[in-house]
């Protein structure tokens, strides 16, 4: 159980959790990095009961262009 107001977490410790609120950082390094690629960018995006932000200086993955603005 987390007890920290706020908790930094990697997509694989918040598999199977879910947030308040959710703060995603720079997706395009999920889909660019060693990770599960596709399926770990649905994970960290489907944390949040209530509020998403996704935060990023490099161009997002063509996925989640309807979020640019």
């Amino acid at each position: 159980m987390l007890h920290a107001r706020v908790a930094v977490l990697t997509v694989a410790d918040s598999k199977g959790l879910e947030f308040d609120a959710v703060l995603l950082v720079e997706p395009a390094a999920l889909l660019a990095g060693p990770t599960r690629g596709l399926a770990d960018l649905y994970v960290a995006l489907t944390r949040a009961t209530r509020s998403l932000t996704v935060v990023h200086s490099d161009d997002l993955p063509e996925v989640l262009g309807r979020l640019a603005a």
